[in-house]
């Protein structure tokens, strides 16, 4: 009895602190379970963040399609450039690229087009190299070379019939001869080559023949006798060959030479005559003529204006 009595409080003891354990353990769970209802959000919080992303998703589209309707409107490729950088991930992005290209080659092509019809309209070699540089690859490109190719053979053809007509008014040898240099290959070659072969000719006929070997062989005897030494061969080759120069020489410009200047300067009745001598008469008097011809007023008379009297008495 007496052990019963002792054992009753232990157990009263022991019984309030299990009391007090599982009000403890109870309380930890309800706060956690309080804990982890404060942390969740509730039905009504998710539904309010879903319709915000809808309504913001909805704007931008709003947004999107209302710049691609401006894009559109406008048509330019500032404006569908404008597009692409504001709505880089738009509905409309791959579209308005292909816009972009698309007016970039119709742009080019009315560059093309436009500056064809400006080299057409000018016609020149100029212009068509001029819309070659620009347009190297341009739709006309073929056919801006072959106009240039035809302008150049033209404008070779116009200088050469310029220079045949020039050396037909001429009629000299020299005048020939100088078409043949520049045009080689041109039309009229054969017949120049004609024209100088027969000149040649006739002014070896209408310029008298002179003994050069008697008169070098004079001329140098005569200046061993003024000089004093000998006679050598080497100076009457040289003498030979001067004169045999001066000869061809006067064949070939005797159509610039007057008819009284050549009576009077080729004759073969003087002393030792000489083609040089007669070469140097020639040009001289070609020269003098050349000089004294007037080149502004004419020959004259001239008579000089009228003035008015007011001009001379003015100051009086």
């Amino acid at each position: 009895m007496t052990g019963d009595l002792r054992q009753q409080p232990r157990c009263a003891g022991r019984i309030a602190f299990l009391k007090l354990a599982v009000v403890a353990v109870v309380a930890v769970i309800a706060g956690a379970a309080l804990m982890s209802a404060c942390s969740q959000p509730s039905d009504s919080q998710q539904t309010a963040a879903q319709q915000q992303q809808a309504a913001d998703e909805q704007t931008r589209k709003e947004a999107d399609e209302k710049a691609w309707a401006d894009a559109e409107k406008t048509g330019t490729v500032a404006a569908y450039t404008a597009y692409l950088q504001n709505f880089g991930a738009g509905a409309h992005v791959s579209e308005a690229s292909q816009r972009i290209v698309a007016l970039n080659e119709q742009a080019r092509k009315a560059a093309d087009e436009k500056a064809w019809a400006d080299a057409e309209k000018a016609g020149t070699a100029a212009a068509y190299t001029a819309y070659i540089q620009n347009f190297g690859g341009g739709a006309h490109a073929a056919q801006a070379r072959q106009r240039i190719a035809e302008l150049s053979r033209q404008a070779r053809k116009d200088a050469e019939e310029k220079a045949w007509a020039e050396a037909e008014k001429a009629g000299t040898a020299a005048a020939f001869t100088g078409y043949v240099q520049k045009f080689g290959s041109g039309a009229h070659v054969a017949e120049a080559r004609q024209r100088v072969a027969a000149l040649e000719t006739q002014g070896r006929r209408e310029v008298p023949s002179i003994d050069i070997q008697k008169t070098c062989q004079a001329a140098a005897g005569a200046m061993v006798s003024l000089m004093g030494g000998t006679t050598t061969e080497q100076d009457v080759n040289a003498c030979l060959d001067s004169e045999q120069k001066a000869r061809d020489q006067i064949v070939k410009d005797r159509a610039t030479y007057s008819a009284a200047d050549k009576k009077q300067c080729m004759r073969t009745d003087n002393y030792l005559p000489s083609y040089v001598e007669w070469l140097t008469c020639l040009e001289m008097e070609r020269d003098v003529r050349k000089m004294e011809r007037p080149e502004q007023f004419g020959a004259g008379p001239w008579t000089l204006p009228k003035v008015r009297p007011a001009i001379n008495t003015a100051g009086r």
